[in-house]
């Protein structure tokens, strides 16, 4: 992640106490706002509608973003002859002293006018002063956040309730154009966000408003008596937390200095995993474009206690760039990410590269902490383990082949597929669990998408490229994305998989079902799993915390015997191969019987040392074979 700056953590006593501290957010990212619509023939909004003594009660009461039905809103504004709209909100400072930088993040479509407590702060795309309600700027699309730094307004923030006000301004008058999203941030414009949480280590990321100089205080419960200092001056940091201990709670601290000034932020909670026992993981995909549902399935799974987040991919609609991923993604799940960590493969909207020129996945990697791989050294796929689970994240945003991404592609002889093998077969976690974008099974949508062209549906090459591998080296549970449903199949291989990709954004509906399909759901939702000695439970839950399927995998499956000769045709002596699935360090006892009914008895015992198994013996006399005392071969789990 090459524009993070990070540092390690010294074991240090703290000195001077910092003052008091004033959460980031302020008027969170999907908010309530109350509002009013302008219609070209209509008398405009009250007079003095912006200033902070301004009766609302009035207006109706929406969340953010609004929206004229362009389908990427939370909140639907009526869509004829509108040509603008006023929007309000009420937020709290108990100590305006302590806020030294603050930011508006503003998504918007056309033109845009600010007014905190009664002050235009900013305007951009009128012609006029800001007060005329009437006018229509030239076209600014909405994709186009903008980041707007207030700090030279902090002088006017009240100790009690302060008023942000906003109008937007459409291009045109008939049909409408409206779009509002936003978010006002105090002294940080980014975190703190919770990355790579391990039993021992964990990483805080967060930007500043200015370059500054970043340290976390941190420690085991309301005593912060370590100190971790990142590198700086710089707008981006990463700050490594070292020398904690497995299984606790954790507290900490953000303290940024810049210009002469000097602020901390809230104190916040993490607990690291354990090295052994119960952990706990939710799986989300296909997320985000600030709608709704979005809002929902986030509010829903964040009541849930977990050690980690996967996410599926496709994080941001239309396209993940540094303009969208605040509003849309981590501005959404802010409150989450300080406490949990989360870990992401990219889908193709994370990818698409159409509002500037970089190399597909460029903002994905400046923006997320990743683990990286040793082979490609970045972190388009890679691998990581927390307690006694390995996960390992495929890049597989579709088969469709983005530029400058061969190096990364997957493929029957790719580097990925190499890396994979040889990343399973050095682990020696119980546990095995793998997710990618691109479903390997699924009934909806995007059953027969065959984005590289060549006549195959991209299912069925995945299928071929990784269920040999997965189940060679005992992957017990597969998560995938991309299709916006939720679908469980059957176990493939020993491979237990999952297509979901029902995080908030739009929703497909059923194709053609697989005959391996168990369970079709076509509703926003995210999955919790837990994993706790031998078994993995997964419970799909809705947006609205129903529960609608439940799933347990095994550890270790029953052994599946395959059985056959090993020699030529006339050959004396045959042999007989016995080959079954198994797990490393399990017992299993090869048993002989004359007779189908048995009794057996035992031949040989053996601890298995691969997730495959191979025994053989030679057999003495070949007319055996035709019938006549036959001998019957059995393999026993001696679990």
């Amino acid at each position: 992640m090459s524009l993070w700056y990070w540092g390690l953590a010294g074991l240090v006593l703290w000195g001077p106490k910092v003052r008091a501290t004033v959460d980031p957010v302020l008027v969170p990212a999907g908010g309530q706002w109350r509002y009013w619509v302008n219609r070209v023939d209509s008398q405009g909004p009250p007079a003095g509608w912006w200033l902070p003594d301004f009766d609302d009660s009035s207006w109706p009461v929406g969340r953010g973003g609004f929206g004229s039905g362009l389908g990427d809103e939370t909140t639907v504004l009526e869509r004829t002859n509108v040509v603008s709209a006023c929007f309000r909100t009420a937020f709290v400072v108990e100590n305006p002293s302590e806020i030294r930088w603050l930011v508006l993040r503003a998504g918007y479509q056309s033109g845009l006018a600010v007014w905190l407590n009664g002050t235009n702060v900013y305007s951009i795309g009128l012609r006029q002063p800001p007060s005329v309600w009437d006018q229509t700027p030239p076209f600014y699309g909405r994709w186009y956040t903008r980041e707007v730094d207030l700090s030279g307004f902090t002088g006017i923030l009240r100790t009690g309730t302060n008023i942000l006000a906003v109008q937007v301004h459409s291009h045109v008058t008939n049909p409408a154009a409206l779009f509002w999203s936003g978010e006002l941030r105090a002294n940080v414009t980014r975190g703190p966000i919770l990355s790579r949480v391990q039993s021992r280590t964990a990483r805080i990321g967060v930007r500043t408003a200015r370059p500054a100089t970043v340290r976390v205080r941190y420690g085991n419960g309301d005593v912060l008596d370590r100190t971790a200092t990142g590198l700086g001056p710089a707008r981006d940091h990463v700050v490594e937390l070292t020398n904690l201990e497995p299984a606790m709670e954790w507290s900490y601290q953000v303290v940024v200095e810049a210009e002469g000034a000097e602020v901390a932020l809230p104190v916040e909670k993490f607990r690291t995993p354990p090295e052994r026992g119960r952990l706990r993981f939710v799986v989300v995909g296909d997320s985000g474009s600030g709608t709704l549902p979005q809002l929902q399935v986030v509010s829903c799974l964040s009541t849930a206690a977990v050690d980690l987040i996967l996410h599926t991919g496709d994080l941001v609609y239309p396209e993940l760039t540094r303009e969208l991923v605040g509003l849309r993604c981590l501005s959404v799940m802010d409150p989450l990410l300080r406490r949990v960590p989360m870990y992401l493969t990219m889908g193709n909207h994370d990818l698409y590269n159409t509002l500037y020129r970089d190399l597909p996945g460029t903002p994905y990697l400046e923006t997320f902490d990743l683990p990286t791989n040793a082979v490609t050294g970045t972190g388009h796929f890679y691998s990581f383990d927390v307690g006694e689970v390995h996960f390992v994240s495929l890049f597989a945003p579709t088969l469709l082949p983005f530029p400058g991404t061969t190096n990364f592609a997957l493929g029957p002889e790719s580097v990925q597929l190499q890396w994979l093998r040889e990343d399973l077969a050095a682990s020696g976690k119980p546990w095995r669990v793998v997710f990618l974008h691109s479903p390997l099974f699924t009934s909806g949508g995007r059953r027969y998408d065959d984005m590289n062209t060549n006549g195959v549906p991209d299912r069925l090459e995945l299928q071929g490229w990784l269920l040999p591998v997965l189940s060679r080296y005992g992957v017990q549970a597969v998560f995938c994305g991309h299709d916006h449903v939720y679908e469980r199949f059957r176990p493939v291989q020993g491979v237990h998989i999952w297509t979901s990709g029902g995080g908030g954004y739009t929703l497909y509906s059923l194709t053609e079902r697989d005959p391996l399909s168990v369970k079709f759901e076509v509703r926003f939702h995210h999955l919790e799993c837990e994993v706790e000695g031998d078994r993995l439970v997964v419970v799909a839950r809705d947006r609205f915390g129903a529960v609608f399927d439940r799933a347990e995998v095994p550890r270790v499956l029953p052994p599946s015997v395959d059985a056959g000769l090993e020699g030529s045709a006339g050959q004396d002596p045959l042999a007989l191969r016995l080959e079954w699935n198994s797990a490393p360090g399990e017992r299993y006892r090869v048993e002989r019987a004359e007779s189908l009914e048995g009794p057996f008895v035992g031949v040989e015992d053996l601890i298995a040392n691969d997730f495959r198994t191979v025994w053989s013996t030679p057999l003495r006399d070949n007319a055996s074979l035709s019938g006549a005392g036959a001998v019957f071969y059995r393999v026993v789990w001696l679990r």
